[in-house]
């Protein structure tokens, strides 16, 4: 749908929606951006006990509902169109992840530019907040090794050195967006090479055209026209990860799960040595059960 069409609707159903839950918002959409597909909704805090997602539908005029928790998905009629529709995604959150879960889904692929700069130091940022890996833990098990840092934005901005009040102006143009995304403290081109891309950002450079852009066009140029005196301080995973545990205090909580993660890790090697030893000891038996029932077969 166009721009003009889009923005007329968004901006009525953020009303209407807003008669259902104490906190409603649409992520602010990738600069330049001219034609939509559907409408994207984050929610939070139903209004009443008495909520429920049929009275909601009804509310939207809606066609169909499509649930599937925590998200749903609304058909909404087309303005003066009969027989066409568009669809209205509505996640819902807890009230606590509200502003994080904005913040994380703005400016179309602004966060999956950032996580190609943060991952190789050893960072994480989903749907609940940034997160700092555990390298030995995430060697076996990328979940368990994740250790919570902080939800909220502006903390996220100033890890990054990213200048809070132009993210807050937004981005008029997909160079802007570019340009600040750049300008985070973790840039490497090194890391959008496209053999360094891991299989998630391979994915998304075939479906996803800003981070293909990214990665293609302006990385590449921007390398051309960097100079060495531009390039920042060395910063290394291992530094970084000694400055966040302190600035987030989260010395203990990581040493206490790198400790218990090698308990559990000790744990497993000696049942698998357990079980591997049984299995000898059984196999040793049997042998001797056969070889003992062959000698008295011998005998007679």
């Amino acid at each position: 749908m166009p721009l003009g069409v889009y923005s007329f609707v968004r901006d009525s159903l953020l009303v209407r929606v807003s008669a259902f839950f104490q906190k409603v918002a649409s992520p602010v959409e990738a600069p330049e951006k001219t034609s939509f597909g559907d409408i994207d909704l984050i929610v939070a805090g139903p209004k009443s006990m008495l909520f429920s997602i049929e009275n909601l539908a009804t509310a939207l005029d809606a066609k169909q509902t499509i649930r599937s928790k925590p998200s749903y998905y609304f058909a909404i009629p087309y303005p003066e169109l009969e027989d066409r529709f568009i669809q209205l995604d509505i996640h819902v959150c807890n009230p606590a992840d509200f502003e994080w879960e904005v913040f994380h889904q703005s400016h179309g692929d602004f966060w999956n530019i950032l996580g190609s700069s943060i991952r190789p130091f050893g960072l994480t940022a989903n749907d609940k907040g940034l997160h700092l890996r555990i390298p030995e833990v995430e060697e076996l098990d990328r979940k368990k090794s994740q250790v919570f840092l902080t939800a909220d934005p502006g903390t996220v901005l100033d890890l990054l050195h990213l200048d809070k009040s132009k993210y807050s102006q937004g981005f008029h143009t997909v160079a802007e967006m570019f340009d600040y995304a750049r300008s985070n403290r973790f840039f490497r081109p090194e890391a959008y090479v496209r053999h360094g891309l891991k299989s998630n950002d391979r994915k998304r450079m075939k479906q996803r055209d800003l981070y293909r852009q990214f990665v293609e066009d302006f990385v590449p140029q921007r390398l051309i026209e960097t100079s060495e005196e531009d390039s920042g301080p060395a910063l290394t995973r291992q530094g970084l990860l000694e400055e966040v545990l302190d600035r987030f205090e989260k010395r203990s909580e990581f040493e206490t799960r790198l400790m218990v993660w090698r308990e559990e890790r000790k744990e497993l090697a000696h049942k698998s040595e357990t079980r591997q030893w049984r299995k000898r000891r059984a196999l040793a038996d049997e042998a001797y059960a056969d070889a003992w029932i062959t000698s008295l077969k011998t005998r007679h």
